[in-house]
């Protein structure tokens, strides 16, 4: 068992978010603890973070863009975008 001491806002607003996230916040508190001791690393941030996975995706594509590579349109109309689409 952990006690700490928490603003009550801060404390039901994080609830709201795990409730909407399916989960309790006790597992957020559990799984952020185990990151915290398998990474040895703090990380704040105020916006979502890509998995490793998404960034490695998201890297290949901004060197094709920088390249030209797998490069289609511009489209004018969702007509022709749609053509390219089924071609």
């Amino acid at each position: 068992m952990l006690s700490i001491k928490i603003d009550k806002e801060l404390k039901e607003k994080a609830q709201e978010v795990a409730h909407a996230l399916g989960v309790s916040l006790n597992a957020v508190i559990n799984q952020n603890i185990k990151e915290f001791i398998d990474v040895r690393q703090v990380t704040f941030t105020d916006h979502p973070m890509p998995n490793e996975r998404t960034m490695k995706l998201l890297a290949k594509l901004s060197a094709d863009v920088e390249a030209g590579r797998n490069m289609i349109g511009p489209f004018y109309t969702a007509k022709d975008a749609i053509k390219a689409l089924r071609s």
